[in-house]
């Protein structure tokens, strides 16, 4: 029991154990560690940012942000050595990434000007520094910017514009499309060279495909005005580009999109862009109608005139004008244009406002139902319902300055296309220079082939070389000026070698020589002329082409061949003029040519008269104008150096008053002349008439019929008065056969023209009456035919009156017509009055026939060649009342 109560008994055993305690050292150097590490990895960066003043920047108040995120907060403001201040602030350990190189702050304050409001907020809350984070290496000291920088959004595209000068375009000008903001500048700075303005801007991702190669920048900041004839033109985009400045630009639908860098021009408004749909308006004048004058669609300017010239070829107008491109889509096939004029009548007064500002153009699109989708680019004008660029400079060589001014104009077909420059000696003091200034938009107008001419009103210059008078339009008397001449018209499109500058042209004392000079410059061109006699000229007789000087003779010798050589000097800029077949001749002194038909005295100049000279001209290939030698022959006269006259003999049985000089008329044209009378063996008068060359084909052929006209004064009327003064001529009717030299001329004109041969019909009477060869035959007063003949019958029982109708009037004659006489009158004496009737003056005086056809009857069939007709002595008032319908056949 007693080891029973031992085995029972607690036993005391000794364990190995930590204690508790030491677990709270363990918890507080975990706890450590953990706050250690949170100490690190969020401990704030300080850094430095250096401002130009502390101005509403608070220690420990003003924060940092970034998007609106507080990422910072000032912590010390200190001045700094040199100049600002330093402030030290502390960064978010979430935002230390933020902090590179390119990093940019800026204080954001409440600010207020004409363009924009910013900064509202800071009001309440106090102003703060904003971040923006840049690209490179980590950094901690900083440099304020002045203002918020330009943020350019992902994927933007960058432009480039170029310009003169920066004008009110600066950072932060916004760039707008049809009114709607689309990007901005982001800088302007000056090139390498100093000479011109880089602005790059951006546009927005969404509308970069606005941007083409054909694309075109230009300035609408503030406004514009242009003052001119046609009235004050002001120009407002909006208010925001008024204050601010801004950009705008086209995007052409036909242009490809931009697919490189390229650098646009920034031009200062749209007119110098040349933008817009061209369109060419033809004009019959242009009186009134000012170059600048607007293009109108329902009170609304669309367009503007931009040039205005000539075609010589279509003998019109063409003005240019550009339509603004939102209403390029209305210039189709159907559209109309009009001139808009001033219109004062009792009636009626319209565009009076015209007289001041010039006339405009109306414009009209086409109809709804009409389809417009054709293009068309040049319209009629109907009668009813710019700026500076480089300029072409060019020096010009006179004579004398007289009647030049600087500034006067320089005018092509009536438009002034530059001005005079300057005025100066040449070199070598034997020109004056003038140097000139042709407009930009006008450069293409002047070629290598261009002449220039003075325009200086009334010039009157008389001397032994003759009386020279010059006229210009009124303009020019008061302005003067240059005109410019061109061969052919120099169209816009056409391709020519652009001009250098200061190239030199002549400048004529009038259009009529600027169209025959060529080239001044050139040296004399030397011609020997041959004859069997000296001719009375001198040395320095003038040599004419057409009247117009163009050398002089510079001497004489005796050929080897024993002729006379007579030396010419050809100025250079007329030897164009001299060709292997021109032919000379003599023009010394005058010639006087008496006669009936007046006096008339042929001479070249005064100078001629006094001196002598030689005429020049070309004549037709193949003509004997030059001896074996090569020199040229020189001629009498230019018949004698040209093709002969043909002459022919014409015999007329009587002369009346025919002489020498007598002329040859064809058709009022005169033809030929008669140069010799003689009678013949059967004493008929022969006379020799000299025939035109360009009219010999036409007169000397067989069938040719020649008579006298002479006066002729009757009871039936009076004929060719004019022959009283002038004389009498031969009239001629030309033939249709072979050419011959003889023929047989008439005392009066045949008895009908040949167009006017027609029915002949044969009237039988009792006698003649008062009809006469030529008397009338009328119908309802109009006169159809003619008499051509009357005779007694075989039998002497009566007369025969031979009638022709004129060819258009030979269905009217028909087998039941009758003919009455016209001449005289019918007087009707009664208790009631007395009737006098008559059926014409005319008829009066030269009697005549009267015919008419019942229309009581059918129409019966016409009337043959030679009918007989009755010829009626009474008269029945009936007959005028008939009035049967002929048709023609």
């Amino acid at each position: 029991m007693t080891e029973q109560l031992i085995d029972n008994q607690a036993k005391i055993a000794k364990t190995r154990s930590i204690s508790p305690i030491w677990f709270l050292p363990i918890v507080a150097a975990l706890l450590g560690i953990w706050i250690l590490f949170q100490n690190i990895t969020n401990a704030k960066t300080s850094i430095q940012i250096h401002f130009e003043n502390a101005e509403s920047i608070i220690v420990d108040k003003t924060r940092i942000r970034y998007k609106g995120v507080i990422v910072g907060t000032v912590k010390k403001v200190e001045l700094d050595s040199s100049n600002g201040v330093n402030v030290v602030a502390e960064i978010e350990s979430h935002a230390k990434f933020m902090l590179r190189e390119k990093t940019q702050f800026w204080l954001v304050s409440p600010k207020a000007s004409l363009t924009s409001i910013s900064g509202l907020d800071t009001l309440f809350s106090g102003s703060y520094i904003n971040l923006h984070p840049g690209n490179g290496d980590d950094a901690s000291n900083f440099t304020a910017v002045l203002e918020q920088p330009i943020t350019i959004p992902d994927n933007a595209l960058l432009v480039n514009l170029k310009n003169d000068n920066a004008g009110s375009i600066s950072v932060g000008t916004p760039l707008f499309y049809k009114k709607i903001q689309v990007g901005e500048v982001v800088r302007v700075l000056l090139d390498k060279s100093d000479q011109f303005i880089h602005i790059k801007a951006f546009i927005n991702e969404k509308y970069s495909h606005l941007i083409k190669e054909d694309t075109k920048f230009w300035n609408i900041s503030g406004l514009s005005a242009n003052v001119s004839r046609s009235g004050i033109d002001f120009k407002l985009d909006s208010i925001t580009s008024l204050i601010a400045g801004g950009i705008t630009f086209s995007s052409p639908k036909e242009s490809k999109k931009l697919t490189e860098n390229t650098t646009f021009t920034l031009f200062e408004n749209i007119d110098k862009t040349e933008m817009g749909i061209n369109v060419a308006l033809i004009l019959n004048n242009i009186t009134n109608l000012p170059k600048g004058a607007g293009i109108l669609f329902k009170g609304h300017g669309i367009g503007r005139i931009t040039d205005l010239q000539y075609s010589t070829e279509k003998q019109h107008f063409i003005a240019t004008a550009t339509i603004n491109p939102q209403f390029s889509d209305m210039i189709g096939e159907g559209a109309q244009f009009w001139l808009e004029k001033t219109s004062l009548s009792f009636s009626n007064i319209e565009n009076i406002g015209n007289l001041i500002t010039g006339d405009y153009i109306g414009f009209s699109p086409a109809p709804l139902t009409q389809k417009t989708s054709a293009k068309k680019r040049t319209f009629n004008v109907q009668h009813n319902k710019a700026p500076i660029a480089p300029v072409l400079s060019l020096l010009l060589l006179a004579d004398d300055a007289t009647g030049l001014n600087t500034g006067d104009p320089i005018s092509y077909q009536g438009l002034e296309i530059g001005n005079i420059a300057a005025l100066s000696f040449s070199k070598n003091g034997q020109y004056i220079e003038t140097s000139v200034h042709i407009y930009h938009q006008y450069q293409y107008l002047v070629t290598s082939s261009s002449q220039f001419y003075l325009l200086n009103g009334v010039n009157i210059e008389a001397s032994l070389k003759g009386l020279e008078i010059q006229s210009t339009p009124l303009k020019n008397l008061v302005s003067g000026g240059i005109g410019l001449y061109n061969k052919f018209p120099v169209k816009k499109s056409t391709k020519l070698a652009k001009l250098k500058s200061n190239i030199r042209f002549r400048l004529y004392p009038s259009k009529a020589m600027a169209k025959l000079g060529k080239n001044v410059f050139s040296k004399a061109h030397s011609i020997s002329l041959l004859s069997k006699q000296l001719p009375s000229i001198s040395e320095g007789s003038p040599v004419y082409y057409h009247k117009f000087p163009i050398g002089e003779v510079s001497g004489f010798s005796i050929d080897d061949s024993g002729l006379m050589r007579t030396t010419l000097a050809i100025k250079g800029q007329y030897k164009h003029l001299i060709k292997s077949e021109s032919v000379f001749w003599n023009i010394s002194g005058f010639k006087v040519n008496a006669g009936l038909s007046g006096v008339k005295i042929e001479a070249e100049s005064l100078l001629s008269i006094a001196s002598g000279g030689i005429a020049v001209d070309n004549a037709p290939a193949g003509l004997n104008n030059k001896f074996k030698s090569g020199a040229y022959k020189l001629f009498s006269s230019y018949k004698a150096a040209t093709l002969p006259v043909k002459q022919i003999t014409v015999t007329f049985e009587q002369g009346y008053e025919l002489q020498v000089g007598t002329k040859l008329r064809l058709k009022g044209l005169i033809v030929g002349e008669i140069t010799a009378l003689k009678l013949n063996t059967q004493n008929d008068v022969q006379a020799s008439v000299d025939i035109e060359p360009e009219f010999i084909q036409q007169v000397t052929t067989q069938g040719t019929r020649f008579w006298i006209i002479r006066s002729e004064l009757s009871m039936s009327g009076a004929k060719n008065l004019s022959t009283l003064i002038s004389g009498v001529y031969l009239n001629v009717l030309p033939g249709n056969g072979k050419l011959t030299t003889h023929f047989k001329g008439e005392a009066g004109a045949p008895t009908l023209a040949t167009n006017k041969v027609g029915l002949p019909i044969v009237l039988s009477a009792d006698n003649a009456g008062s009809t006469d060869i030529s008397s009338p035959v009328y119908h309802r007063q109009i006169q159809i035919g003619e008499v051509v003949d009357k005779q007694l019958k075989a039998d002497a029982s009566g007369v025969e009156v031979t009638l022709n109708i004129y060819p258009k009037y030979a269905h009217l004659i028909r087998k039941n017509s009758i003919f009455w006489p016209a001449s005289g009158f019918n007087l009707d004496i009664g208790i009631t009055g007395a009737s006098l009737k008559s059926t014409s003056l005319t008829s009066l005086i030269k009697g005549g026939i009267n015919m008419s056809t019942t229309d009581k009857k059918k129409l019966q069939a016409p009337a043959t060649a030679f009918t007989s007709f009755k010829l009626k002595q009474s008269f029945n008032d009936k007959w005028l009342t008939w009035k049967l319908a002929i048709p023609k056949p």
